[in-house]
């Protein structure tokens, strides 16, 4: 499976079916999705639970995924102002754009996904990152650094906090860390959050 936004790895993905299975759709053996929350034409809201759909149904447009997104939440409406930290007014991205980021699985979160944006471009979503990965990604081993110049302002808290009295070196926090790359520039943003 191969998507332009997620390039992580696929345990990563939110309702994707463990083994192949048939397609509820097309009727092929293939690796699925469930389909309860996705959006799609062929079945109707109370006819989705326990029907699956495949990655070739996907990439055609059979169904899709909403997701939250700093842009704004994604739907097959478009582009809409749901939350706080979606924009007032976002960038007019390209439909092409739109509707692959429909076609692209959401991600398992302990809460709801925030989809980060950068370059007016949806951002790719590259896994998720410890403590150890900012200390062996940055450039001088300054992995408190990559983490403040990866974060929102109002996240940055996190790496401090987590540190223990008398610790220097971060070695666990309680958070998952969710990394994303910009398909222009190639800068790292990243986002977090918690059970």
């Amino acid at each position: 499976m191969d998507y332009i936004y997620f390039k992580g790895p696929s345990e990563d993905m939110s309702d994707l079916v463990d083994i192949k299975t048939t397609c509820s759709i097309c009727g092929k053996i293939d690796n699925c999705f469930e389909l309860d929350y996705a959006l799609t034409n062929e079945f109707n809201q109370n006819e989705k639970e326990g029907k699956v759909g495949c990655y070739a149904c996907l990439r055609e447009g059979k169904f899709g995924f909403w997701h939250d997104t700093e842009f704004g939440m994604l739907d097959e409406n478009g582009l809409s102002k749901v939350y706080n930290h979606n924009m007032d007014n976002p960038p007019a991205i390209p439909q092409d754009l739109l509707k692959e980021m429909l076609r692209t699985p959401r991600i398992v979160t302990w809460n709801q996904e925030l989809w980060l944006t950068h370059c007016n471009d949806f951002m790719i979503y590259k896994g998720t990152w410890e403590q150890k990965d900012f200390y062996s990604n940055s450039q001088n081993g300054n992995g408190r650094k990559l983490f403040l110049e990866m974060t929102n302002e109002d996240l940055l808290h996190l790496w401090d906090e987590s540190l223990d009295e008398e610790q220097e070196k971060l070695v666990e926090w309680h958070a998952t860390y969710y990394v994303f790359q910009c398909r222009q520039c190639n800068i790292l943003r990243g986002n977090w959050d918690c059970d």
